[in-house]
């Protein structure tokens, strides 16, 4: 199981590469049986396959965007919840995001294996 320092750490390169618009970079971070739900209850992407070609598709329309940790990330264990606040693009101009609360599990190899994003979507 991943320590709380690598833990952090890939929460810290979740940020950082979707800022970055580092698409290889950010999926190194993902289990390949990975499951997604961004927002809860409204879209969900399983499999890393469908974070590249899917997911991937809406970081692009919403970039340049970014994304930063607005606290201290809490790890218990093998899971992590990280509050984020962000901007995108949507429709020429760059849009407030957040706050966002993202809770993450991590499988044994320090891979993101679940990522529920919590934010209020309109």
């Amino acid at each position: 199981m991943p320590d709380a320092n690598a833990i952090t750490a890939a929460i810290k390169a979740h940020c950082d590469t979707l800022s970055d618009h580092d698409q290889e970079g950010w999926l190194a971070l993902w289990a390949d049986d990975t499951v997604l739900e961004d927002p809860v209850g409204v879209d969900t992407y399983t499999g890393i396959d469908t974070l590249r070609t899917e997911f991937w598709k809406l970081v692009t329309d919403l970039s340049p965007m970014k994304l930063w940790l607005e606290r201290d990330i809490i790890v218990c264990g093998n899971e992590a919840i990280a509050i984020l606040q962000g901007v995108v693009t949507r429709e020429g101009a760059m849009q407030h995001v957040g706050p966002l609360v993202d809770h993450f599990t991590f499988d044994d190899s320090g891979k993101i294996s679940k990522m529920r994003a919590f934010w209020k979507y309109a």
